[in-house]
C-alpha cells in the first residue's frame, strides 16, 4: 500500500470485471488497479489498458508485486485453489468472487489457507452490495415482524445471454447448474435472514430443453430448524432471444410478508409500507470499501470465507440429492469459527 492507496491485481477478465468489479472500482479514490492476468492475451490488453494497468504473462508477477494489496480473483470457480494458496502465501487480500469454489473440497482448502495466512477475503455475494437486501435483514432483526418461517425466491429466464451457450457457465459439471450459479445469491441471502444453518436439502432438476449441458430449471428446498423453510427456483427455459427475467423473493414472517423487487415492501395486518433503497448502502463499491476496512480496522466483513463455505456446504448437499434422488442432511465444517 503506497499511502491510503490501494493496489489491486486482477485475476480473470470475464463479464463480471465489466459488469461488477471495473465500475466499483472507478468509483474509488484510494483503489488503483496496478496489473491484470488473464489466460486470454487480447482481453487481458485490453482491461489492462482501460485500467492504466500492466498487463502480466504470469500470476506470479501479481504475487510478488509489493504495490498489490488486494487480489480481485475473478477466475471460474474450478480454477481457484491454486491462485488462493498464492495469493494467502504472499500476504495478499482477497475480493474471490462467488461461488467461493466449485466443489466442497476446493472451498475447504480455501477456508483453511485464507484463515492459517491471516488474510482477509471478501465473498461478494448480492447481499453485499444490495440495499434492499440489507434492510430486509435489518427488518427482521428488529424482530417487528416476527420471524421468518419461509423464505421463496424464483427467476425464470433465458439461458446467460452474455455468454454462448456451451459456455462453462451453462454446464453442470463446471457451474454447478442454474441453482449452484445463480440461486446461491439467494441461498446466502436467506442464511442471512434465517440467522441459522440449513439442516437439510431436496433438489429436483430437469434437463427441459437439451440447450444447455446442464438441468435448465431447478428447484431446492431449503430446512431450517422449527419446521422453517427456505425455497429457491431457477430457471433458464426460456428460450435465448426472449426479452423476459421474472424474479421475485417473499420472506413470510410471522407477522407479515416482506417483498423485494425494485424497492421492498412489507405487508402486515396493520398496513403496508414501502421502503426506497439507499444507495449509500448499494453498488461493489461497498464490498471493496468494507474489505479496506476490515484490512485497515479489522471490521467485520459482510461475507467472508466462511460465509462463502457455508454456501458451498449447502449446494454440494443439493448436488448429492440429486444423485441420490432423496433429501439430504448439510454437514458443516469448521464450526468454530
Amino acid at each position: 500500500m503506497s499511502g491510503n492507496d490501494y493496489g489491486v491485481g486482477v485475476i480473470g477478465t470475464g463479464i463480471i470485471w465489466d459488469r461488477g468489479h471495473w465500475p466499483a472500482i472507478q468509483q474509488l479514490d484510494n483503489v488503483t488497479v496496478r496489473a491484470v492476468h488473464d489466460i486470454d492475451d487480447e482481453r487481458k490488453q485490453e482491461v489492462a489498458a482501460e485500467a492504466g494497468a500492466t498487463a502480466v504473462d504470469d500470476a506470479e508477477k501479481i504475487f510478488a508485486n509489493d504495490a498489490i494489496d488486494i487480489v480481485a480473483l475473478l477466475t471460474p470457480p474450478f480454477a481457484r485453489v491454486d491462485y488462493v494458496k498464492r495469493a494467502c502465501n504472499a500476504g495478499k487480500h482477497l475480493m474471490a468472487e462467488k461461488p467461493l469454489a466449485r466443489t466442497l473440497e476446493d472451498a475447504l482448502t480455501i477456508h483453511d489457507a485464507v484463515r492459517e495466512s491471516g488474510v482477509e477475503c471478501f465473498v461478494p455475494f448480492g447481499r453485499t452490495s444490495s440495499a434492499t437486501m440489507t434492510d430486509a435483514v435489518e427488518i427482521i432483526d428488529s424482530e417487528l415482524i416476527g420471524e421468518p418461517r419461509v423464505f421463496s425466491h424464483s427467476s425464470l429466464s433465458t439461458p446467460y445471454s452474455w455468454v454462448p451457450l456451451d459456455h462453462w457457465m451453462h454446464t453442470m459439471e463446471q457451474s454447478g447448474g442454474p441453482i449452484f450459479d445463480y440461486s446461491i445469491h439467494y441461498i446466502d441471502f436467506a442464511r442471512a435472514c434465517m440467522d441459522t444453518e440449513a439442516e437439510a436439502v431436496s433438489y429436483n432438476g430437469r434437463a427441459t430443453t437439451g440447450r444447455v449441458d446442464s438441468d435448465d430449471h431447478a428447484t431446492l428446498s431449503i430446512f431450517y430448524d422449527d419446521g422453517r423453510l427456505g425455497e429457491f427456483t431457477k430457471s433458464w427455459a426460456y428460450p435465448p432471444g426472449v426479452d423476459r427475467w421474472n424474479q421475485g423473493t417473499e420472506i413470510i414472517c410471522e407477522e407479515g410478508v416482506i417483498v423485494l423487487g425494485s424497492d421492498l415492501t412489507v405487508h402486515t395486518p396493520d398496513g403496508t409500507w414501502t421502503f426506497d433503497a439507499d444507495e449509500n448502502r448499494a453498488g461493489r463499491e461497498r464490498t471493496y470499501r468494507n474489505l479496506i476496512a476490515g484490512i485497515e480496522n479489522g471490521d467485520v466483513l459482510l461475507a467472508d470465507e466462511t460465509d462463502g463455505l457455508r454456501a458451498i456446504e449447502i449446494l454440494d448437499a443439493a448436488l448429492t440429492s440429486r444423485e441420490r434422488g432423496e433429501r439430504v442432511p448439510v454437514e458443516l465444517h469448521r464450526t468454530g469459527d
